[in-house]
């Protein structure tokens, strides 16, 4: 469910493989979940969703959305590294687990609910 997933985590955080995205080019809007989310646009939203991501392990994201979606990537891209040391400074996450997920790495597409760019 887009960013609202990241704040939210538990079971609003699956893994996708090739039979996740198969035979849905046709299909108009999204099968991944599309959500605006407030928590998003706070640092403590980003905060909790910095957690979630170190918690599964993930370090790689790819931000497929319009200009509120790729703003808060790199909103989230610029702050990870302070995220990291807050979580630690707070005793939610180990000065080795922040060394282990130091870098976020983001691609960010440009995408529709429209399904209307070619090649995306």
């Amino acid at each position: 469910q887009g960013y609202e997933g990241l704040v939210e985590g538990g079971d609003n955080i699956k893994q996708a493989n090739w039979l996740s995205v198969s035979n849905i080019i046709q299909l108009g809007g999204t099968v991944i979940g599309s959500a605006r989310c407030k928590a998003f646009t706070t640092r403590a939203g980003r905060l909790r969703a910095a957690r979630n991501l170190v918690e599964h392990g993930i370090t790689n994201l790819c931000v497929i959305g319009g200009d509120g979606s790729l703003t808060g990537a790199d909103i989230f891209r610029s702050e990870w590294g302070g995220l990291l040391e807050e979580l630690v400074r707070d005793g939610q996450i180990s000065e080795e687990v922040a060394r282990e997920n130091c870098r976020l790495n983001i691609v960010g597409l440009v995408g529709s609910i429209d399904n209307d760019f070619c090649g995306t």
